[in-house]
């Protein structure tokens, strides 16, 4: 009987010896192979020279610097490759890098660095782009050098005439002031009318300005039409100009005064000819110093 039991015992704990073994192998598996990360190659025929001035929005690929990376072998995951600054005096503004992807399976792809206007002057800079992997790809030694001559100066000024209302008179009620007909006008220093900036029959006018000379001008609105001047309406129009200059901090608005209110009695003037009937709700001064940069003040 002892027997029997002692070969039990010893049959058990060999049993348990195997199974302890065998254990220890199932944890072995995948952590005895080497992996080594595919590399990624990246490179550009793009030109290094870019004319900030001249960029188009029209043709954006003319001001893009194009990257290109490789794979020497397709891989079974994305290489995701960030386009980054490595170095130049540019700043995040004068630039916009996108990102590369390589889809699993595929061994090339693309992306871009767009140049920007951004309207500052900052003369001739310098901008370097290298690549930058996401995951666990190699990247081979790479850096682009690009160049920004000829700073863009932005000399538009936006302007907005707006004037839209509603009224009511003895129940006939006008539901928008947009059926009068205001327009904007530019006047030299002495006054006299140079130039419509907005003409048309739409409400609100939007146009700009830009190219003019050193020295004082005004802007003024102008009540071309008015179909509501002889029905007896009182209401005032509420007049507004406003302004802005992408790029430079210059942006506001004026609005009609007590002083220069108009009304829905108000004659049309039918013509630019100094001020006259339908001519100055509101009027801005306007300063132009070297050629861009604008001065806004209300007239009244």
């Amino acid at each position: 009987m002892k027997n029997i039991i002692n070969k039990i015992g010893v049959f058990a704990l060999a049993c348990l010896a195997f199974t302890s073994c065998e254990s220890e192998d199932d944890n072995t598996g995948d952590s005895l192979i080497n992996y080594s990360p595919a590399t990624v190659t990246l490179s550009s025929s793009s030109p290094t020279m870019f004319d900030e001035s001249a960029i188009d929005a029209d043709d954006a690929s003319t001001f893009q610097i194009e990257v290109t990376a490789t794979l020497s072998a397709a891989q079974p995951t994305d290489a995701v490759i960030d386009l980054i600054q490595s170095g130049g005096s540019a700043s995040s503004s004068d630039f916009e890098a996108h990102t590369i992807t390589i889809p699993a399976g595929s061994t090339t792809g693309s992306a871009t660095v767009d140049i920007l206007q951004t309207g500052d002057i900052e003369g001739s800079e310098t901008l370097q782009i290298t690549g930058e992997s996401r995951a666990n790809f190699n990247v081979s030694p790479f850096t682009f050098s690009a160049t920004i001559d000829n700073d863009y100066i932005n000399d538009h000024l936006d302007l907005v005439l707006s004037w839209d209302g509603s009224a009511v008179n003895d129940d006939v009620t006008i539901s928008s002031f947009c059926e009068m007909d205001y327009d904007l006008v530019l006047l030299a220093e002495d006054f006299s009318p140079l130039a419509y900036i907005a003409g048309t029959a739409s409400c609100p006018e939007e146009d700009y300005i830009s190219g003019l000379a050193d020295g004082t001008y005004y802007i003024a609105s102008d009540l071309y039409s008015n179909p509501y001047s002889g029905l007896g309406y009182t209401d005032v129009i509420p007049v507004t100009i406003s302004y802005s200059q992408e790029h430079f901090d210059v942006s506001g608005s004026f609005s009609s005064s007590e002083e220069s209110q108009q009304n829905l009695s108000s004659p049309d003037s039918g013509a630019v000819g100094g001020f006259g009937e339908g001519l100055g709700a509101v009027v801005i001064k306007l300063v132009v110093t070297n050629g861009y940069e604008y001065t806004l003040t209300n007239f009244y």
